[in-house]
């Protein structure tokens, strides 16, 4: 035991001495130290080593960019952005020319009129109208337009923490890549004279599309409607921009979502039916959603009595489960009306009752089969419908036979 112990002792003392001779590697910390930004530089060499670091890159997925101050009387709006695509440049002036007149600098805040802010949805209708494009439940409009009003109170006194992306337009003027909203509140704080340092593309943003549904699908108030359109607009642009098959996986870490959600939206994206509830705002979660997809691939039935419900009297609360339990129960009771078989094979065709034989083997003879009627018949098809075209042409041959043979009796 003794013996285990001087040996353990023995071993720790060599490390120690190991340790002490060994000289610390100083050179990675150095390059690490180099690679960031120094905070006892003035502002304007900050700005320089950061723009430098953009050009090369960092962080930014390898693409070129540049931080630039534009005046925002250059910038246009994001029209592609699900979430603020209705803001246009004449509801933002609308809230712009107002905001600087019902801003109190001595209470740091600013009311929104309700006459104004009729007067801008008013104005976001005819816009939609005029590109002959839906707009999402008009609740969630509204909510968009306060939510973007509150922004612009808040950056009249505070800075803008994170800048909006550009790229280079049309007429000298650049288009807002990612941070529409960012944009649009700072035109009403501030007005479309004022200058802001923005990042600058330096060449086509790769992947639009998904940029912007991650940045959208952070927001907790994003109505669905816009999370669903984002999403199915990301994911053909990442299969399209693919070589071959793009898994889920691939997907999910593209977006930075689970693969839980990606199930889940792609799910939603294939029913028109539940489309049409989210955008009539009836059906404002994802889960709801889901499992209504699910239930249409499922019990047809239930799922039509779900949405009727649904589109009555909205979204139930509480659990999907319970709703359907509920349905059950009245489905259940509901007298079902008697509905005739149709499927199996198809009925023999008929053959009217017809006295004189050589008018049955005329019927099938080759120029008969041969005539512009008869030619035409699909001998494939077994559907109800043609078996009774063919019915009805039996009949009529027979009958022309008929009147044929006595006329030359």
């Amino acid at each position: 035991m003794r013996s285990r112990n001087r040996l353990k002792g023995t071993r720790i003392m060599a490390l120690k001495k190991r340790s002490r001779r060994t000289k610390p590697d100083i050179a990675p910390v150095e390059e690490a130290r180099a690679s960031t930004l120094d905070s006892k530089r003035t502002s304007a060499t900050v700005s320089q080593q950061l723009n430098e670091r953009l050009t090369r890159g960092e962080g930014n997925g390898a693409e070129p960019v540049r931080l630039e101050k534009k005046s925002l009387s250059k910038i246009v709006p994001d029209p592609e952005n699900q979430r603020t695509w209705f803001m246009n440049p004449g509801s933002i002036s609308i809230l712009a020319s107002t905001f600087e007149s019902v801003w109190q600098s001595s209470a740091k805040t600013a009311e929104l009129p309700d006459e104004v802010h009729r007067k801008c949805l008013d104005q976001i209708a005819r816009y939609a109208h005029s590109l002959n494009r839906d707009l999402p439940p008009m609740d969630d409009v509204s909510e968009t337009v306060h939510s973007v009003w509150d922004f612009a109170v808040h950056l009249k006194t505070e800075p803008l923490l994170q800048p909006f992306g550009v790229t280079a337009w049309q007429d000298g003027k650049y288009q807002v890549t990612f941070g529409n909203r960012r944009y649009i509140a700072s035109c009403i704080a501030h007005g479309n004279t004022h200058t802001l340092e923005v990042i600058l593309f330096l060449a086509s943003p790769k992947f639009p599309a998904s940029k912007r549904f991650v940045e959208n699908n952070q927001r907790a108030d994003l109505p669905l409607q816009a999370k669903v359109e984002d999403y199915r607009k990301a994911v053909s642009e990442i299969r399209s921009n693919a070589q071959g098959r793009v898994s889920n996986v691939e997907i999910a870490n593209r977006l930075g979502i689970g693969r839980n959600l990606v199930q889940k939206l792609d799910k939603i994206s294939a029913s028109a039916a539940v489309k049409l509830l989210i955008m009539t705002g009836q059906v404002r979660s994802v889960e709801y959603a889901y499992r209504l997809s699910v239930l249409e691939d499922s019990d047809n039935v239930l799922f039509k009595a779900a949405c009727k419900a649904i589109a009555e009297h909205g979204e139930p609360k509480g659990d999907f489960n319970a709703f359907r339990a509920m349905l059950d129960s009245i489905e259940s009771k509901t007298p079902k009306r008697a509905t005739r078989k149709t499927v199996g094979r198809p009925s023999k065709i008929k053959i009217p009752a017809v006295s004189e034989p050589e008018v049955l083997q005329r019927l099938f003879a080759p120029e008969i089969l041969a005539s512009p009627d008869w030619s035409q018949v699909d001998w494939s098809d077994g559907s109800k419908p043609n078996i009774s075209h063919i019915e009805k042409l039996i009949k009529k041959t027979l009958e022309d036979l008929v009147s044929e043979l006595q006329g030359r009796g």
